[in-house]
């Protein structure tokens, strides 16, 4: 199914952006402080919200090619079974709490990593060296975070050192795969400070189609990623701080396991925010961004007389361009008394894109193009309070007010409106409340309710694909889904020990799928295709909960579980659906690692991963095996400057059916990976 949604991360800016700074101003160390579930710093153990954090010492840990190789471990965060590198970036979904499709907020320094025109995360935008920690804060955010947050908010925040140092890493194995990165900060004086970023990663892949169903054609999934980010830090006197960061990235990848099969993809992102503090302990941040972006993608068809994956031509190509542009500005001021803190913001975000697509015959020759374009505006405020009645108890309230507008739309597809398309506005009231009582210092209970929406995608919208005799359309006319939800949960913590445990039921109207169309509904030259739709509505209900425990110095436990019972409870157009678990998320998620750290800094750290069946489809006609997956990691210092590491993925080579759409060929898993490097760090 097409991917969702649009956003407006709106808060976005100064949110994420004030969140990825508040840190210089707070003490404590990055494990204890999070940013995101409130929007302001405050200790991990005891915001309102399910939280998990992320460390960079963990993430170099987790053999992995990409970050969502490591946050496919974390309690109800939804990703698709294969890596990113390995199927269409337009299946790069990302979800929480088992809402299915692409309904979480990811923020990378403040700026949304969700793909403005298609709402799907392209990874490796998100260097694994870079990363100074990752919060995943679970349940609607959208009263504070704006569209993209109904199930959660996943907030990356690159390393912010303050002094000159260089850290390079280089680390190559099988399958041709090597990555290479250079990080680099330059602190002029106390008052300017730059950072430089630079990352490179590639793998020449493997055959992940079934031997079974391999053919002359069927090659490997190479992926290559390159990024590189500039930063600076300004202070503009003893009250204003500023930040400005320029990124570039690109990738490129051939997919399908076919050899004219191929993805093409680069973004310039730009931002900055001025952030004035006043005597009172306010603080005023302004933040802006723009995005640049661009897609191709070639697909294959199979020319007539020849089975699957016995010939290919490029049946069509797509150009998807897009231009994204927000502003925040968000006050927030902390208090003694009853009432705490609170918080006001304003928020921007436009959006502008457009889809041309070629189509061709088997002889090359182009038979016309179809194009889909269009623009989103999004403005929104939030207000956000918290009161302690008493010192033991926390009432965390929010609201949101959202205005959506679609507009100078253009439908130029065959059997589309061959011509403009009607605007169309909608609004959105979304409270959050969130409440915390500790019981004793070590144990709090948690609560909260909230509503939440998500608005189309210019893909959803737009963006309409055909293959021979069949067509795919987008529908302009799309309307925001809309989300309530609830929580019940706890935290226990002690020296060296937190554990969280959280039950939360969802509910999702006006759900965004798709219909079969008629035959007389279909356009001269095609046999079958589909209209993305409005209809009925899904439940997700479960549990999550998860682990740390460091016992001694020379151990250190993690340990995660999802219980997630997602299911459609209406579909008029798709009774067999009804009652069945929605497609992509597996009930039960497993995990777990130990670290072992031994003589003269050696540490070790296995990982296993348990998931459960699931589908490719909400008809449970296409499963996804059900798998236990085993890896490994290894770091011994060579020197204090020089760190070597082996990481294995997939230890025990257990290959199963990872990716089952009913589109292409099913995909196999990642088999036995293993990369050995070195991590020197300058300072």
């Amino acid at each position: 199914m097409k991917s969702s949604l649009i956003a407006m991360a709106t808060v976005l800016g100064a949110a994420a952006v004030q969140t990825a700074h508040a840190e210089e101003a707070t003490e404590g160390s990055g494990d204890d402080i999070v940013v995101t579930a409130t929007r302001s710093a405050r200790s991990v153990e005891d915001v309102p919200v399910s939280v998990s954090v992320l460390n960079a010492d963990r993430i170099s840990a987790t053999p992995a090619k990409s970050l969502d190789d490591i946050l496919r471990r974390v309690p109800s965060v939804d990703l698709p079974i294969a890596s990113s590198g390995e199927i269409h970036p337009t299946a790069d979904t990302i979800s929480m709490r088992g809402l299915g499709g692409i309904r979480a907020l990811v923020l990378l320094d403040g700026v949304p990593l969700n793909d403005p025109f298609f709402g799907t995360v392209q990874w490796g935008r998100a260097p694994l060296e870079a990363i100074d920690r990752v919060e995943i804060v679970r349940g609607g955010g959208a009263t504070l975070w704006g569209n993209y947050a109904m199930g959660g908010v996943i907030n990356i925040l690159s390393r912010d050192p303050d002094k000159t140092t260089l850290a390079l890493q280089a680390s190559g194995g099988m399958y041709g795969t090597y990555r290479a990165s250079a990080n680099g900060a330059y602190v002029v004086s106390d008052a300017v400070k730059f950072t430089l970023d630079a990352d490179t990663n590639h793998t020449d892949g493997y055959n992940e189609t079934l031997p079974a169903e391999r053919g002359p054609i069927t090659v490997a999934t190479p992926f290559t990623a390159h990024n590189i980010a500039f930063g600076g830090t300004f202070q503009l006197g003893a009250d204003l701080t500023a930040h400005t960061r320029v990124v570039y990235h690109d990738n490129d990848q051939q997919h399908y396991s076919t050899k004219l099969q191929s993805n093409k993809q680069h973004n310039w992102v730009y931002s900055g925010d001025v952030t004035r503090t006043f005597a009172s302990g306010a603080t005023l941040t302004a933040t802006v961004f723009h995005t640049d972006g661009l897609f191709r993608t070639d697909n294959a068809g199979t020319p007539d007389g020849f089975a699957a994956n016995a010939a290919e031509y490029i049946q069509n190509r797509h150009f998807s361009r897009v231009h994204d542009t927000g502003a925040s500005l968000v006050w927030s001021q902390p208090l003694a008394g009853v009432l705490r803190s609170y918080s006001l913001g304003v928020d921007y975000h436009g959006i502008s894109g457009e889809d041309d697509a070629d189509i061709f015959d088997q002889t090359g020759t182009r038979l016309r193009t179809d194009i889909g374009r269009g623009k989103q505006r999004f403005l929104g405020g939030f207000a956000q309070a918290s009161i302690r009645p008493v010192e033991a108890l926390e009432i965390l309230a929010s609201v949101r007010y959202q205005s959506f507008l679609n507009y100078d739309g253009y439908d130029g597809n065959p059997g589309g409106l061959l011509g403009n398309v009607p605007s169309q506005r909608t609004t959105s009231v979304d409270p959050r409340v969130s409440l915390r009582y500790a019981v004793t210092p070590h144990f709090a209970l948690r609560a909260a309710g909230y509503s939440a929406f998500r608005a189309p995608t210019m893909d959803n919208l737009y963006r309409t694909v055909s293959v021979p005799q069949g067509i795919f359309y987008s529908d302009a006319s799309l309307k925001p889904e809309t989300l309530k939800g609830a929580e019940v949960g706890f935290d226990y913590t002690r020296p060296g020990f937190r554990g969280q445990v959280t039950l939360y039921t969802n509910t999702i109207r006006n759900l965004l799928t798709y219909r079969n169309l008629d035959d007389s509904e279909l356009p001269p030259g095609f046999a079958f295709g589909s209209r993305n739709i409005n209809a009925g509505a899904a439940r997700s209900r479960g549990v999550e909960a998860e682990a740390s425990w460091t016992p001694s110095p020379h151990w250190s436990l993690n340990a995660g579980y999802t219980f997630a019972e997602s299911i459609i409870t209406e579909n008029a157009l798709d009774p067999a659906s009804i009652s069945l678990q929605q497609m992509g998320i597996p009930r039960h998620k497993l995990t777990g690692s130990i670290t072992w750290t031994g003589p003269r800094g050696l540490t070790i750290t296995p990982q296993l991963r348990w998931f459960s069946k699931s589908y490719g489809d909400n008809d449970h006609t296409l499963p996804v095996d059900a798998h236990v997956v085993v890896d490994l990691a290894a770091s011994y210092p060579l020197t204090d400057r020089f760190n070597a590491f082996v990481q294995v993925q997939n230890l025990f080579d257990n290959r199963y059916i990872a990716d089952n759409n009913g589109f292409e060929p099913r995909r196999l898993s990642t088999p036995l990976t293993a990369t050995v490097g070195v991590r020197v760090k300058l300072d």
